[in-house]
C-alpha cells in the first residue's frame, strides 16, 4: 500500500471478507456515496479493480449500468462482464446513500434491484454504519492511512477537486505536512517541476490524465526544451542530472523529498559523460563510494590505533561530501554518515590520568560525546553488512580509547585518588526523584537537549557510582533510603539489606520507600514525596548487545516524556541512575579468571566475588555496602565472560561517572491540549478538552477563531477539562468557533462548530 488509490482498493477487498465457518459468501460489496465523492476515482479504480461495477447510464466501456443491469451482472449472466470464481462483485452506486436502498418500501423503483444487497451483500463503509466520505476514508483513526486533512468546507471542495492528483501521492509525502485548502489547491496548480517528475515516476501519462498530460507537454516543450510526447523518460533522466537550465528547478523539487522511487531507477541508470561534471547526482556514484569505504573499514582491524585513526580522518576528507547529496538525505549513505562519527572518536583525546576530579569532569564534558558518538555511527549502519563494517572500525579506534580511560581510573582508585560512593544520608531538597536504570552520561546529555528544547531549565552534574557498578549494589545507593540499609557480612547477590534483615530487592526497596513517606507510583498531588522509574536502557542492552544503538534514541525521547508529565504536574524532578555500561559490538576483550578463583555465583561481566585467599592480579575494591568485603573488577575494558557486547559491574569512566539531572519548569508550561469533544444538548454545548484542567474556553460567532464572543465571559474548564453553557436560539445553525485559551488570550486549540448542530 502506497498511496491513498492503493488503501482505497485493499479496502474495498477487505470488505468482500466472511467467515466461512459462519456466514455465506457476500453476493457483492455495496459502496454507496451520497454525494459522490469518490467519482473522480473511479477510473483509476477500474484498472485496478476488475470487478468493480458502477451504477448508471448504460456504459459497457466502463462497466456502468442502470440496478437491473448490476443486478445480473453480479450472478455472472453479462457477458462482456466476465467474473472470475470466487471474486465478489464491487457496486459503486454515486449520489445514493444506504439509507435510501434500506428504505425498501420509499426505495425509488429504478434502485429496488440493488436492495437485495443490502442483505445479501456487504456494505462498504465506516465502522459506526455510515458511508464513507473520502475526507472521513483519508482521516479516520480507524483506518489505514490517518492523513491530516483539515475539516472545513473550503477545504472539503479543494479535496474534491485534487481527489485523484493527491490520492495517486505516495504516502509517506501524504504523511509529512498538513493538507488544507491552500496545499490541496497547489497540487492543481501549474507545476512544471512536480509534473516532469510524475511523468518520469509513471503517474502521469496521457491516458490516465489527458487534459494534464496536454499541457505538461506543451510546458515542458517550451521552458526546459523536453517534449515529454517525443522523448523518454529515460532521456529526461539524463537532463535532470545534468541539472542545466530550468533542469535545476526540477532537480531541487527532486532533492526536496524522498519519493519518485521511479526516477531514482532512471537516474541510476545513467552516468556521469564528463571528468568535470558534478557527480553527486548519480547513485552510481554514491554507491560506489558506499563500496570502497565499506571495504576500507573492514580493513582496519589489521591497523594498530593510531595508523587506524589517521585513515578515518583520511577517509572522511574523501567521503564527507556524500553526507550533503540527496542520496545521504534518502538513507542511501549509511557508512558515509556513520563515518562523521567515527571521525569524531578518531580526534577524541585521552581523559586525564592525574586526577579523579579532572577525569570525571572531562569526561562528563568532552569524553561522554565520545561513547555517544560511537552509539550513533552504529544507528547510522542498520543494515548487517554495514554494522559490521563499522563495528570493525570502531574496535580499531574506540575499544583502545575504552581501555585507555578505564585503566586510568582504576590506576587512581588503586593509588586511592578516588573513592567509590558509599551510603549517605537522603538530599532533603530532592522531593521528586525518578530513576533510570543504566542512563549513562551521554545518554543524559541528550536527555538534557531534549528537555531544554521543551523550555525546561536542565542542570546536569555528576556523581560517583557505588561498586560493583551494578543494580543490585547501586539503585539502592542513589535512593533516599539508603541510610536505612546495611551490608550484610557475606553476600553472592550484592544486595544491601533492611534493618530486619530482608535483601533490598525492588518490591522491599519501594516497601522500605513507603514506609519513609515516599510514593512510588502515580502522584496526583503535587507537593508529595515521589519516588518513580522510567526507562529501560539496561534492560534491553542485555537483551539486544550492540543493537541497543539502534534504540537509544526512542528510549530518551520515552524518559523526556515521563520528565515533562512530571513537571507540567508542578514538580521540580531530580534524575538519578545506578551505573552507566560499556558496549562494543562483536564483544568486549576477554578477562581470565581460572576457574575456582570466585565464590560460587559471584562471576558477573565485569567483577567477580573473589575466595578471600585467592591471589589474583585484578583490582580489589571494597564493595559499597561493607568495606571487608572485596570485589574484583576486570582489567580495562574486558570482560570475564567471552563474547559480551553490553556489560557493566566494573570500573570505567563510563560505569563510574553517573549524571544527576536536576530539572525545573523555567515558566507557565503550555498546557497539552490532546482532544476537544464536544456534545449539543439542544442549545446547551458541553466541551471536554483532555489535558486542558483551568484553561479557559470561548464560543466566538463565525469560522474565525478572532470573531465576537456569544457566551457572556469565558468559562474556566474544571479539573476534568469539562464545562457547558447555554447559547441564545437566535445563534441556531449558525457557523461558530469554539477556542481554548491559556491566561494570557493564546488561542491553544479550536474547532469549527454549528450551533445546535450533532
Amino acid at each position: 500500500m502506497t498511496t491513498p488509490l492503493d488503501a482505497l482498493a485493499a479496502a474495498l477487498h477487505d470488505t468482500a471478507g466472511y467467515n466461512p465457518g459462519a456466514e455465506s459468501p457476500p453476493e457483492a460489496v455495496l459502496w454507496c456515496d451520497p454525494n459522490s465523492e469518490f467519482l473522480a476515482l473511479i477510473p483509476a479504480l477500474r484498472e485496478r479493480l476488475l470487478e468493480l461495477l458502477t451504477y448508471g447510464d448504460y456504459d459497457p466501456q466502463t462497466r456502468t449500468g442502470p440496478a437491473v443491469w448490476l443486478r445480473a451482472a453480479t450472478v455472472r449472466a453479462v457477458p462482456s462482464i466476465p467474473l472470475s470464481e470466487g471474486v465478489t462483485p464491487i457496486l459503486y452506486v454515486p449520489g445514493v446513500g444506504r439509507e435510501v436502498l434500506k428504505g425498501a418500501e420509499d426505495c425509488p423503483a429504478l434502485l429496488q434491484p440493488l436492495v437485495w444487497f443490502t442483505v445479501a451483500g456487504n456494505l462498504f463503509g465506516h465502522t459506526n454504519g455510515k458511508d464513507w466520505t473520502l475526507r472521513a476514508f483519508l482521516t479516520s483513526e480507524r483506518g489505514a492511512l490517518k492523513l491530516n486533512v483539515a475539516d472545513d468546507a473550503v477545504t472539503r471542495i479543494a479535496l474534491s477537486d485534487a481527489a485523484l492528483r493527491f490520492c495517486a501521492k505516495p504516502l509517506e509525502e501524504l504523511k509529512s505536512k498538513r493538507w488544507d485548502a491552500d496545499a490541496l489547491n497547489a497540487l492543481l496548480a501549474p507545476d512544471l517541476s512536480a509534473d516532469m517528475l510524475d511523468w518520469m515516476d509513471g503517474a502521469l501519462d496521457a491516458t490516465a490524465d489527458p487534459a494534464r498530460f496536454t499541457a505538461f507537454a506543451s510546458i515542458a516543450d517550451k521552458q526546459l526544451k523536453f517534449d515529454p510526447r517525443k522523448l523518454s523518460p529515460q532521456d529526461a533522466a539524463k537532463r535532470l542530472a545534468q541539472r542545466e537550465g530550468k533542469w535545476t528547478e526540477v532537480w531541487s523539487r527532486f532533492a526536496s523529498g524522498t519519493g519518485y522511487g521511479g526516477v531514482v531507477g532512471l537516474l541510476g541508470a545513467e552516468e556521469p559523460t564528463s571528468l568535470f561534471e558534478n557527480v553527486e547526482a548519480y547513485p552510481k556514484q554514491n554507491l560506489k563510494g558506499e563500496n570502497e569505504l565499506r571495504d576500507s573499514l573492514s580493513k582496519l582491524g589489521s591497523l594498530s590505533a593510531a595508523e587506524a585513526r589517521t585513515r578515518i580522518v583520511e577517509f572522511d576528507a574523501n567521503h564527507a561530501w556524500r553526507r550533503e547529496t540527496v542520496w545521504a538525505k534518502r538513507g542511501e549513505a549509511p557508512l558515509a554518515q556513520a563515518l562523521a562519527f567515527l571521525s569524531g572518536i578518531a580526534t577524541a583525546k585521552p581523559l586525564p590520568a592525574h586526577d579523579g576530579k579532572a577525569l570525571a569532569e572531562s569526561y562528563a564534558e568532552d569524553g561522554a560525546a565520545v561513547d555517544g558518538a560511537a552509539m550513533r555511527a552504529l544507528a547510522a549502519a542498520p543494515r548487517d553488512v554495514d554494522r559490521n563494517a563499522v563495528s570493525i572500525a570502531l574496535r580499531a579506534i574506540y575499544l583502545p580509547w575504552l581501555e585507555e580511560g578505564a585503566n586510568a581510573l582504576q590506576e587512581l582508585i588503586r593509588v586511592g585518588g578516588v573513592k567509590l560512593a558509599k551510603p549517605e544520608a537522603a538530599n532533603k531538597e530532592a522531593t521528586t526523584i525518578l530513576f533510570v536504570d543504566g542512563l549513562r552520561m551521554d545518554l543524559a546529555r541528550d536527555l538534557r537537549g531534549l528537555l531544554a528544547a521543551e523550555g525546561l531549565n536542565v542542570d546536569l552534574s555528576w556523581q560517583w557510582s557505588g561498586f560493583p557498578t551494578v543494580t543490585a549494589t547501586c539503585k539502592a545507593l542513589v535512593s533516599p533510603v539508603a541510610s536505612l540499609l546495611t551490608g550484610p557480612p557475606t553476600t553472592s547477590d550484592v544486595l544491601p539489606w533492611t534493618g530486619d534483615g530482608k535483601p533490598a530487592t525492588k518490591p522491599v526497596l519501594y516497601k522500605l520507600l513507603e514506609s519513609d513517606g515516599w510514593e512510588t507510583g502515580n502522584s496526583l498531588l503535587a507537593d508529595t514525596k515521589l519516588w518513580t522509574e522510567a526507562g529501560r536502557f539496561d534492560e534491553d542492552g542485555h537483551a539486544l548487545g550492540a543493537r541497543l544503538a539502534g534504540q537509544l534514541a526512542a528510549g530518551i525521547r520515552d524518559v523526556a516524556d515521563s520528565v515533562l508529565q512530571l513537571v507540567r504536574a508542578g514538580r521540580r524532578v531530580r534524575i538519578v541512575t545506578d551505573h552507566g555500561w560499556l558496549l562494543m559490538p562483536g564483544g568486549l576483550p576477554k578477562a581470565a579468571l581460572e576457574t575456582g578463583l570466585a565464590e560460587p555465583q559471584g562471576k558477573r561481566s565485569r567483577c567477580a566475588m573473589v575466595k578471600p585467599k585467592a591471589q589474583t592480579s585484578y583490582l580489589q575494591i571494597p564493595w559499597s555496602w561493607n568495606s571487608d568485603i572485596f570485589v574484583a573488577a576486570a582489567t580495562g575494558a574486558h570482560s570475564f565472560y567471552v563474547g559480551q557486547e553490553y556489560a557493566h559491574g566494573g570500573v570505567s569512566p563510563q560505569e563510574c561517572v553517573l549524571p544527576v539531572l536536576d530539572v525545573a519548569a523555567s515558566g507557565p508550561q503550555k498546557a497539552d491540549v490532546a482532544e476537544i469533544r464536544t456534545r449539543w444538548e439542544g442549545l446547551r454545548l458541553r466541551v471536554e478538552a483532555s489535558g486542558g484542567a483551568d484553561l479557559h474556553v470561548d464560543l466566538r460567532l463565525g469560522g474565525e477563531t478572532s470573531g465576537p464572543s456569544l457566551i457572556k465571559g469565558v468559562r474556566v474548564l474544571d479539573e476534568k477539562g469539562k464545562t457547558s453553557f447555554l447559547v441564545g436560539d437566535d445563534q441556531e445553525g449558525q457557523t461558530v468557533c469554539l477556542v481554548v485559551l491559556d491566561e494570557g488570550g493564546k488561542v491553544l486549540a479550536h474547532r469549527l462548530l454549528t450551533v445546535g448542530g450533532e
